[in-house]
């Protein structure tokens, strides 16, 4: 929504909307510091949008209020919210989980595995952001805030990518030991062999004592043998 200023009201500032809708501004000294700064900077020749995108890539706040000639309270006030953009984008980046070896581990604790004393900072390169680890090794890493992904982009991280991803991997070997197959064949074979030698050994069994005749044996099922006598004619 776009306001459009009307005029002063004692301390306030009379804005309109496009629908016609009155608001009114406190004229107070957060408002009246603000306007001073951006007064001091556009005469300086740089815009607060200019100072900002200097920021965001990485320049520092005192560097850029000596080269413009002004105080670094100037600046301050359009640094700040370019400053918690730039924490954001570094914990999230820093809590990235990446690989190390047969896990995933964040991005901060690899890190920490080469060198516990190094530090890290992040600015915006060719609308990229870019993630700087400074301490034993200098390092510098892409990062894709919206894939969470990591990548490394020189020498250094490329070393020590490499090293991580294959550390530790452990490849199990299941050991397989054949065993002959049987053909149906012989299983059936087997099992005749064995029932025989069950025959043989088994006595007959004897008629009941009402006559009837015993129960066939599994053998007799199978064989299609009988253990009984033949009776006399």
């Amino acid at each position: 929504m776009e306001l459009r200023f009307v005029n002063r009201e004692s301390d306030f500032l009379v804005f309109e909307t496009s629908e016609g809708e009155k608001l009114r501004a406190l004229v107070d000294d957060q408002l009246r510091d603000a306007v001073r700064n951006s007064q001091q900077i556009t005469n300086s020749g740089i815009s607060p949008r200019e100072v900002q995108n200097r920021i965001r890539a990485g320049e520092k706040v005192e560097a850029i209020a000596e080269a413009l000639g002004v105080p670094t309270s100037t600046i301050e006030p359009f640094a700040a919210p370019i400053l918690d953009e730039l924490n954001f984008v570094l914990e999230a980046a820093l809590s990235t989980e990446v690989n190390d070896g047969n896990k995933m581990v964040p991005f901060r604790e690899l890190i920490a595995k080469e060198d516990t004393e190094a530090s890290f900072s992040v600015h915006r390169e060719d609308e990229k952001w870019v993630v700087s680890v400074a301490g034993e090794k200098k390092m510098l890493w892409h990062y894709d805030n919206k894939a969470r992904h990591l990548e490394p982009m020189d020498p250094n991280a490329s070393s020590v990518a490499k090293v991580h991803a294959s550390r530790d991997i452990v490849t199990s070997t299941i050991e397989i030991v054949e065993e002959p197959e049987e053909s149906p064949e012989a299983s059936v074979h087997d099992l005749v062999e064995e029932l025989r030698s069950r025959r043989n050994k088994e006595p007959i069994k004897p008629a009941t004592a009402k006559g009837r005749a015993s129960l066939p044996s599994w053998d007799e099922i199978v064989l299609g043998t009988s253990n009984s006598e033949p009776e006399a004619q």
